[in-house]
């Protein structure tokens, strides 16, 4: 329509003044006419509905979707949550044992060196101190021997060490020799050598002395 009321009207064309709205009023025109057409028609009415119909089915689905990765989401929150909560009392509780598995080894073998020799030096712990006389008497009655251990009490077989027996070594020293529960074996706490070596050898230094002095009164060189 607006194609032949242009051909049957056909006036001078005017420049300079406001473009013409023509076009636009024409083309209001052809949607209004077949807004009427198609409303007329019966199937408008259920075309629409249907329309509508699939677009709140679609936004639903959509929400289900959104609503089911919250909720997978949460879900799986929730669990690493609790999963961490887990590992970290387990760890507290490792610790703890840990601990107190640490401390109890310790009180068995006080004076072990790393232990709490070093920790529980101060006179105020101790008591019924005495200076040892004869430390040199207490080792010479130890066996010093070399050994391996078996496969199944270490990681290097093979490796050669120094030490004592711990049934021999209790004949001679026995308060440093404990019991270990867990392991069901006999201990030593070799910490306990540090003052029997360390007084064997003031001993043996006054010996050198008295044998110097003697040596000196007689002349002999």
């Amino acid at each position: 329509m607006a194609s032949f009321a242009g051909s049957l009207f056909k006036g001078p064309t005017i420049t300079g003044g406001p473009p013409s709205r023509a076009g636009s009023a024409a083309g209001t025109v052809d949607l209004s006419n077949a807004y009427g057409s198609l409303a007329k028609n019966a199937n408008f009415d259920d075309i629409s509905a249907t329309a509508i119909a699939l677009r709140a089915q679609e936004k639903a689905n959509v929400m289900g979707i959104v609503g089911d990765v919250k909720a997978t989401g949460i879900t799986a929150f929730g669990q690493a949550y609790g999963k961490k909560i887990l590992g970290e009392a387990r760890k507290d509780v490792a610790r703890d044992m840990a601990s107190a598995n640490n401390t109890n080894t310790a009180l068995k073998a006080i004076g072990t060196i790393g232990g709490l020799a070093l920790g529980l030096s101060d006179e105020s712990t101790k008591d019924n101190i005495q200076a040892i006389d004869d430390a040199l008497e207490k080792l010479r009655n130890l066996k010093p021997v070399t050994f391996h251990y078996k496969e199944e009490w270490s990681t290097s077989p093979e490796r050669m060490h120094h030490g004592f027996i711990a049934q021999d070594f209790q004949k001679v020293v026995p308060d440093a020799t404990y019991y270990d529960e867990e392991a069901d074996k006999l201990c030593i706490d070799t910490g306990d050598l540090i003052g029997l070596l360390v007084r064997a050898i003031q001993q043996l230094e006054t010996r050198v002395a008295r044998m110097e002095a003697v040596n000196a009164l007689a002349g002999v060189k």
